[in-house]
């Protein structure tokens, strides 16, 4: 069955960062995001195959999407690499 919406462009489109956040305060928030998506994976993977939930692999997407956003800022606001 053909996909009636198409999917939405990388990175979403309504997620920003804010234009003054430092570097350092970005890395760390990025670095909080890479805890909760580490362990929302965790939990993925030792629940049972048949109670897993798709929500929680478009938190993964989603998460991930804003660690780059978030990484990406800093580099370019002139956070070491």
């Amino acid at each position: 069955m053909k996909k009636l919406v198409p999917d939405p462009p990388y990175p979403i489109p309504f997620v920003t960062i804010i234009s003054d956040l430092d570097p350092e305060e970005a890395m760390a928030h990025a670095n909080k995001l890479m805890h909760i998506l580490s362990d929302t994976v965790h939990a993925y993977t030792v629940c049972q195959r048949d109670a897993r939930l798709d929500v929680m692999m478009d938190s993964v997407e989603i998460l991930g999407q804003l660690v780059i956003s978030l990484v990406r800022h800093a580099r370019a606001k002139g956070a070491p690499v």
